[in-house]
């Protein structure tokens, strides 16, 4: 059974003050969080070399989404210090390739603190991770809670969102491509899928 890392997404201090969250809604689930900030965020274009990463907020992140034309893309929050991370990430870049002719992109967010920002680049770099990568800007409380209120905290985890950058199905803990690729295949499909696939929390854990 998958197991989740058994620590939180990182701390809730901020970095730099947080920008706020669009909508995310849950599929039949999740009410829509709603952060107060710009309705205009500035969309961060990603550079797709190994290593790179752009910082960006929750809001950020889903305005890219939605402009990026994709049908579908799955967000998956990660950490250097993260193991079962470190093993879903090189998964997820080469399911990327199966996923793109069906419009479904991949793109990575690292919840590393600022300052083990290089650790992050450097796991990239050395995985030849070339999936489109972000580090979060301001408070990871503040992210979890723009990109889906109900996530716990639990890394890894993966969020599909429809290119409203509404969120259909969330993966809460480390998935398998033969996990990931069904929900897929029925999103893609315009079949209804369950909202979350939740692999528990690891002991010590609270909601």
């Amino acid at each position: 059974m998958s197991t989740a890392c058994g620590r939180e997404a990182g701390p809730g201090s901020a970095r730099k003050p947080a920008g706020s969250a669009a909508a995310a809604t849950a599929a039949g689930t999740a009410p829509a969080a709603a952060i107060e900030g710009p309705s205009n965020p500035r969309q961060p274009e990603p550079a797709e070399a190994p290593g790179a990463l752009t910082h960006a907020t929750a809001e950020q992140l889903l305005a890219a989404i939605k402009a990026s034309g994709k049908k579908g893309t799955i967000v998956n929050a990660w950490a250097s210090w993260c193991g079962p991370c470190r093993r879903e990430v090189p998964m997820l870049q080469a399911l990327a390739t199966n996923l793109k002719p069906q419009g479904v992109e991949i793109v990575l967010v690292s919840v590393d603190d600022a300052k083990d920002e290089a650790k992050a680049q450097s796991f990239l770099k050395d995985n030849a991770i070339t999936l489109k990568s972000y580090l979060v800007e301001g408070s990871v409380a503040d992210f979890k809670e723009g990109i889906n209120p109900n996530w716990p905290g639990m890394l890894p985890a993966s969020f599909l969102f429809d290119r409203t950058a509404q969120l259909v199905h969330f993966w809460g803990g480390e998935a398998f491509e033969n996990e990931i690729v069904p929900v897929v295949e029925s999103f893609v499909a315009g079949r209804a899928i369950d909202a979350e696939t939740r692999y528990g929390l690891a002991p010590g854990k609270v909601e």
